[in-house]
């Protein structure tokens, strides 16, 4: 998964259209491979067996209930959006969501970045905390909060997130899908219902 990572974060655009288009993302992905640059990203982001399963679970966990309350008793996320790869997607977002990544420092030296997002029309998005410092082989999880402002309901809005610094840019591609309400598609039991305006 660093590999890819580092495939993903240091490609460039192709010359399809603007690259905040989500119509371009979902064609090109994080872009062109510059294979010197993937040699050496800076940062990566690593996810396990474990984060791929959780990910299974928070989407189709039918006959996986015994695992998927063990992993999410041991705190991996019930979010699918929340997977640790080099891109965000938020597919049905009623309002406001916030999403969990980590990076790794692979530079080989202390790094500090600094982060950027850019695109998104109609969503704002907040990056907590907005600059890391890390050691060597050292990893930090930062938080983007995204919210709907001005974007069409149930139509993507696409841009991008980047981390720059000492000499690396690690830019990965989100898009996201703003709803009017969030709500699972069957139910037994309690449910919650999140509603994307007041």
């Amino acid at each position: 998964m660093m590999i890819k990572s580092a495939l993903m974060t240091t490609g460039y655009d192709v010359l399809d259209g603007p690259s905040t288009n989500p119509l371009v993302l979902f064609r090109q992905g994080a872009g062109h491979v510059k294979p010197n640059s993937a040699a050496n990203p800076g940062l990566v982001y690593n996810s396990s067996y474990n984060d791929w399963v959780a990910f299974i679970c928070a989407t189709q966990p039918q006959g996986l209930e015994a695992t998927c309350n063990a992993l999410w008793g041991l705190g991996y996320s019930k979010d699918a959006s929340n997977l640790n790869v080099a891109s965000i997607a938020i597919g049905d977002m009623a309002g406001v969501q916030t999403v969990t990544r980590t990076v790794t420092n692979v530079s080989g030296g202390s790094l500090s970045v600094s982060a950027s997002v850019t695109g998104l029309s109609g969503v704002s998005a907040v990056v907590t905390p907005s600059s890391l410092t890390l050691s060597p082989g050292q990893s930090k999880s930062f938080n983007v909060t995204f919210t709907r402002t001005s974007a069409t309901l149930n139509a993507y809005t696409g841009g991008q997130l980047t981390w720059v610094g000492g000499g690396y840019s690690a830019r990965i591609p989100v898009v996201i899908r703003p709803v009017a309400l969030a709500a699972p598609a069957q139910v037994s039991g309690n449910y919650s219902v999140t509603f994307g305006y007041s």
